[in-house]
């Protein structure tokens, strides 16, 4: 090897050896550092390197490694020619593993350990807690954990066993307690402090306990191991309340416990405690995250359903009581109606008092809502939604026809609805009496003047579906785990800025309709240059206001109806292309005859109030009317069995291949999990 050639002596601390099924051993966790070594370098600058990165002293330190190509026996460099002697051995390999170890740690945990047949001794565990500098904090000591196969000849290798050998790589979070109980002599200001230092010391620790006597006059605790020696023994401090440790004997003869399964006291209160912090910055926080982070942080497995429970206590503790909520609600009402004058908030309850509901308007919705029942919806007609009946006539219909007939089916259906004109209609239901007689006669008997464009008698403005609280219905979604006062606050909060932003973004609008009706015009506009460039078209004023237009097809446009024909221009609310060829030959403006909704001062209109901020009412109001004496308390509830939704049901994905069920043909399920079969086979 060449005097001056460079090794990397890549220095591992803190992991684990664990054996292969050959006999040798392989390194697992901990940390590792490279430093540059050579002929030239010395043991001691070695472990002055080594003491600085690793943040320990050199005084204790244990260096070994292993021998080119034997995995299985470790070596120890006691001295400058040991250290050399490693950088021979190495040879022209680029690099070296060197494990990094203390001897204090070895001399504080002698025992015997079995021999293998060459005679190595086997540690079993080793546990290296990093030696502190001046300014280090004694309360973030790191333990290290390493299984140790060595075999060195003429000597007898201590080994280095923990007094609490559990899984302290999985127990990181948890360091931060070794040392919260000191030993006798300390205080507490209550036995609950005391319980749970208890029982973070015994999760750092790594060892299971159970209480002797546990009451308001003493606690005492010991280990659960049978004949293990430590004990802890509490009681209050004469003449004051103070809670001091009398009796402790600290030492552990057990193995400790490296399985800390679900129920090892990890209450859902305490788990509530610890990701308290972590639920608030993160409210979707999701209970199988909490079982990962608990496990890795601290090595207690949960269960599902500990860390759904433990959310909930977390969630309470951080938003408030859910019951403490309902009191409040009067209070909550009088705030809204004293803080957004002109605004309806009311409660109901029942005779026992428990809520029963709650209706909440503010005066910036109610101001345009009692104008638009009044101007807009006066003797309106009844629509109804597209959506819901075509997932309506898949369900009364099921297992009437395949997948590829629903969406033959379903497109007619909407085909029908959109037509403008009863052929057209007519021709659609055609289509569908062809793929299935049943939904025919579904359709017809549906009432279509009340969904089809061909025969409802009012304006629908081109809404054929109820998807226009659709944003709302996700914001409830959102909210609905809060505690009531504070959903509907919630609720509150995103109508305001929802206004809010409307009412700037409107204020930059330069056009006389609103983006989007003004887009849908000048398209109408463009299609009648497009066809009159084509084929002209022929306006013949028959009278007074009644025109005909001639192109592909002849269309009669009655401009003081607003009205042509083709249904487009009722459908719609803005002039068709006929309409539009009318306007222009008798010079008038187009945007005359659009609906007047669609203007941009309409829209500015409708989001010209604000919604005023609410106060938080923690505290009881003084001076308020007799509504709010009333005790309301929350409705009774019984928990129904499984798991919680977190969301509303989806719509049925109508276009989506789903399972069918064999007995009942309904959809989304088999015959295995169908309740009208099953329900039957139990009544049989």
């Amino acid at each position: 090897m060449a005097e001056n050639k460079k090794i990397i002596a890549i220095c591992q601390s803190g992991g684990e050896f664990t054996p292969t099924p050959d006999g040798s051993l392989s390194y697992i966790g901990g940390q590792a550092f490279a430093i540059d070594i050579d002929l030239q370098t010395t043991l001691d600058d070695f472990k002055s390197e080594v003491a600085e990165t690793f943040t320990c002293t050199s005084d204790n330190m244990l260096i070994k490694y292993f021998l080119p190509g034997n995995k299985k026996t470790l070596i120890t460099i006691a001295k400058d020619k040991d250290f050399k002697r490693m950088i021979h051995f190495v040879g022209d390999a680029p690099s070296a593993d060197i494990f990094i170890m203390t001897e204090e740690a070895a001399a504080r945990n002698v025992s015997n350990m079995p021999c293998s047949r060459s005679s190595r001794t086997t540690v079993s565990e080793a546990e290296v807690p990093v030696a502190l500098t001046d300014d280090a904090d004694p309360d973030h000591v790191d333990y290290m954990t390493n299984e140790i196969d060595m075999e060195m000849p003429g000597e007898v290798v201590t080994p280095l066993t923990s007094s609490y050998p559990g899984l302290e790589s999985q127990r990181k979070a948890a360091q931060q307690w070794t040392n919260i109980i000191t030993g006798v002599g300390q205080r507490f200001n209550s036995f609950n402090e005391l319980r749970d230092a208890l029982h973070k010391f015994s999760i750092a620790r790594g060892f299971a306990y159970k209480y002797k006597k546990n009451d308001n006059h003493r606690i005492s605790a010991k280990c659960k191991s049978e004949g293990c020696p430590w004990r802890l023994y509490a009681s209050k401090l004469s003449t004051t309340q103070l809670i001091c440790v009398k009796k402790m004997e600290p030492k552990h003869t057990c193995a400790g416990t490296t399985d800390f399964k679900a129920g090892f006291r990890a209450t859902k209160g305490w788990v509530g405690n610890i990701i308290k912090e972590k639920l608030k910055v993160n409210p979707n926080y999701k209970p199988k995250d909490i079982v990962a982070d608990i496990q890795r942080e601290y090595g207690i497995e949960l269960h599902y359903s500990q860390a759904r429970r433990a959310k909930e206590v977390a969630r309470e503790q951080l938003q408030g009581s859910h019951t403490e909520a309902y009191t409040q609600v009067p209070f909550f009402c009088e705030k809204i109606k004293e803080t957004n004058p002109g605004s309806v908030a009311t409660f109901a309850t029942k005779d026992d008092s428990s809520f029963h509901g709650l209706f909440v308007s503010f005066h910036a919705s109610i101001n345009g809502l009692n104008k638009a029942l009044a101007e807009v919806f006066d003797n309106s007609y009844h629509s109804y939604c597209v959506r819901h009946l075509a997932e309506k006539i898949i369900k009364d219909l099921k297992g009437q026809f395949s997948f590829e007939a629903r969406r033959f089916l379903v497109n007619d259906f909407y085909a029908a609805a959109n037509a403008p004109k009863p052929e057209d209609f007519q021709r659609s239901a055609e289509n569908i009496k062809g793929i299935c007689p049943d939904a025919y006669n579904w359709v017809v008997q549906s009432e279509p003047e009340h969904w089809a464009n061909a025969f409802f008698p009012g304006a629908r403005y081109n809404l054929m579906s109820a998807n226009i609280g659709k944003e709302f219905y996700s914001w409830v979604s959102e909210a609905n785990e809060l505690p009531i006062t504070q959903m509907i606050d919630a609720l509150r909060v995103r109508m305001m800025e929802f206004i809010y932003t409307r009412r700037v973004e409107s204020s930059q609008w330069l056009t006389k309709l609103t983006p989007s009706n003004e887009e849908k015009l000048q398209k109408e506009i463009l299609a009648f240059h497009a066809l009159q460039a084509v084929q002209s078209h022929q306006v013949l004023h028959l009278q007074d206001n009644l025109f005909e237009v001639s192109g592909e097809t002849a269309e009669t446009v009655h401009l003081d109806r607003w009205d042509c024909s083709c249904k487009g221009w009722q459908l719609t609310g803005l002039p068709c292309s006929h309409a539009i060829a009318v306007i222009l030959y008798d010079s008038r403006d187009p945007y005359d005859f659009c609906a007047p909704y669609f203007t941009t001062e309409s829209y500015r209109l409708t989001y010209a109030e604000s919604i005023h901020p609410v106060p938080n009412v923690d505290k009881q109001l003084q001076g308020v009317s007799n509504e709010v004496a009333v005790v309301v308390t929350p409705p009774p509830t019984k928990r129904p069995p499984g798991r919680p939704k977190a969301k509303q049901a989806e719509a049925l994905d109508l276009f989506k291949r789903q399972l069918q069920c064999s007995k009942c043909k309904g959809l989304g399920h088999n015959k295995k999990t169908c309740k009208e079969h099953n329900t039957q086979m139990i009544e049989s």
